[in-house]
């Protein structure tokens, strides 16, 4: 099942005093332009900055981790910071890792230290914010003290040798090696790159935390990022392998062959499980041309048969891109 990425989120209720954040403003920020998007965040007041931080709370991890980072490659240090109170401190400073230019990073890790003895009760507040919205999002996840394990970020970055273009990726892994988020950059489409014997024994191994049917399925394509054995892999029901996960890999392929890129954060839930239930998958297309953002998606599937996904033909990708410019 698939449908267009909004970061219009429904609040589930705000407390006594907190002034709601209208919905269409959220969904603005995430598409507007620099100069609109640094107006918007200026205005914001303190309880508008609360209402927000509910919104932020009901979004699936990956549409809230996408808004952080459009935001991160958007606004520049003070302003960033500002979102700490609706995101949480160290979703923003993840953001602004993966998708601020250099002069943006520095600024904002040099701010970070430098709050102020006359700026205390802002700063606690932005920390009590950040470290009671870190806790609900554990909670929401299931990774209360007693269950959570360690996780593990790993990178790569895969040159493609005909044409020196790179594609990047990152997983996070829990404790016994399982992915359980991914994100990544496609800019290029590896072809006749026949799979390592190491990289199949990781497929049958991964094939063998799962039930009947699963296969060795790869959380990003092996086209994407060749061999990355184990952390790409998880059990995947074989129907779905082939059928709707392939047809949206092509897609991914089809917009890099028209010269985009392709920028994808992939959930897998339950965590700490050999085999997910469910893939939650949000991209976004950027002409790397002027930086506009062409089409975004979000998709969830079941690991299981008969999923579906309708994916963007070529002629439409036409269009789109002809729209955005």
């Amino acid at each position: 099942m698939t449908d267009p990425i909004s970061p219009n989120v429904h609040l589930d209720g705000s407390s006594p005093g907190i002034e709601p954040f209208a919905a269409s403003t959220a969904q603005r920020l995430g598409s507007a332009e620099p100069a609109q998007a640094r107006a918007t965040v200026d205005a914001l007041t303190a309880p508008q900055l609360q209402g927000l931080r509910a919104e932020v709370e009901a979004m699936p991890v990956a549409e809230r981790e996408g808004l952080a980072n459009e935001l991160a490659g958007t606004l520049d240090a003070p302003r960033l910071r500002k979102l700490e109170t609706a995101f949480g401190r160290d979703a923003i400073a993840a953001a602004v890792e993966r998708r601020s230019g250099p002069e943006v990073r520095e600024a904002y890790a040099e701010g970070a230290g430098n709050e102020g003895a006359d700026s205390e009760g802002v700063g606690n507040g932005l920390a009590e914010a950040a470290d009671g919205l870190i806790g609900r999002l554990k909670d929401w996840l299931g990774l209360d003290a007693g269950t959570r394990g360690e996780t593990e970020e790993i990178s790569a970055t895969v040159v493609n040798p005909d044409t020196g273009e790179v594609n990047d990726a990152r997983w996070t892994v829990d404790d016994e090696g399982r992915p359980i988020h991914a994100e990544g950059t496609l800019r290029t489409v590896f072809s006749g790159i026949e799979r390592s014997d190491e990289e199949t024994e990781a497929q049958r191994t991964a094939a063998d935390r799962g039930v009947d049917g699963d296969q060795g399925g790869h959380v990003f394509g092996h086209r994407f990022v060749t061999d990355q054995g184990l952390k790409n892999l998880f059990p995947q029901n074989g129907n779905f392998n082939m059928g709707a996960y392939k047809t949206l890999e092509n897609e991914w392929a089809a917009w890099v062959d028209q010269g985009m890129e392709v920028r994808i954060d992939i959930d897998l839930t339950p965590r700490e499980a050999d085999r997910p239930d469910r893939v939650r998958i949000s991209y976004d297309v950027i002409d790397p041309a002027d930086g506009d953002r062409v089409y975004d998606q979000r998709v969830t599937f079941e690991n299981r048969a008969g999923q579906s996904y309708d994916r963007v033909e070529t002629g439409q990708m036409d269009d789109l891109i002809e729209a955005a410019s």
